[in-house]
């Protein structure tokens, strides 16, 4: 079973003494490739020095979180805008408007500005999109802005009938390990529904671990865990399910690499 971690923080604090450790489990467990994904100026860099160190497993995000972009200065998009060359996408980016770490209109400003870059370089987008209906109206009608830019809402967890809106405007939807949750109901009836070149799957490590590493430090290795539950819900095998999202992965981020 091969599979892609699409969406991790190994550039984190919590990996700093063990990501060699961390890294071989996940090749052990069967992974291809492993996203490590910035959320801002320092985060950023560190994804690009994981990237250099192993070339071809990892592959780097750069971005600004929509809890960091009330520190962002314009010396920091210069800095971005080289950083974004030697990524596979922009991100992550977004609206979070549970916790509003920054104010909602330098949230939009900024969610604006770095869709503008996706789009000049072509790049896709991994999207932090947190709050209820208007958040995701305003987010919806702020992308559709700048088509045709490629986009994946990360850490998916919403209903069948915004899944639908969000593949429908040509979207990806990524599932995380709360999917495992037995409360998840909702989540799950979504993945039922979801066609199979239609989402991915990650950890969002060092968050939100799956069942039955729920509590721990989530890694890599336990996007398997996530696998393991989608095939469940969609009657069908794990291979299948972990084929599906390792091509949809590859595709969507243009990895050189390749799924057999």
């Amino acid at each position: 079973m091969k599979v892609i971690d699409t969406h991790s923080h190994l550039n984190m604090p919590e990996f700093k003494k063990d990501v060699e450790e961390v890294i071989a489990r996940a090749k052990e467990a069967g992974l291809i490739a492993c996203i490590v994904v910035g959320i801002n100026p320092s985060t950023n860099k560190k994804a690009l020095e994981l990237a250099e160190k192993w070339q071809g497993y990892i592959f780097p995000v750069v971005g600004f979180h929509p809890h960091e972009v009330r520190l962002i200065k314009e010396e920091n998009y210069e800095e971005l805008e080289l950083q974004a060359e030697d990524s596979v996408a922009i991100g992550e980016i977004g609206l979070d408007w549970v916790k509003e770490y920054s104010p909602r209109d330098v949230q939009i400003e900024n969610f604006e500005k770095q869709l503008d870059l996706a789009k000049k370089l072509g790049k896709p987008v991994v999207l932090h999109l947190r709050g209820d209906s208007q958040m995701w109206k305003t987010a919806m009608s702020i992308l559709k802005n700048f088509f045709p830019v490629n986009f994946v809402a990360h850490c998916f967890t919403g209903d069948k009938e915004l899944a639908k809106k969000i593949l429908d405007m040509g979207g990806k939807v990524s599932i995380p390990g709360i999917v495992t949750f037995p409360k998840a109901t909702e989540l799950q009836e979504t993945v039922k529904f979801l066609p199979l070149d239609s989402f991915f799957v990650e950890t969002d490590c060092p968050f939100l671990a799956p069942v039955p590493m729920r509590g721990k430090r989530n890694e890599p290795a336990y996007v398997i865990y996530t696998v393991k539950k989608i095939a469940e819900l969609k009657n069908t095998s794990e291979e299948e399910i972990a084929d599906a999202t390792t091509k949809n992965a590859i595709k969507f981020f243009n990895l050189p690499i390749k799924a057999e």
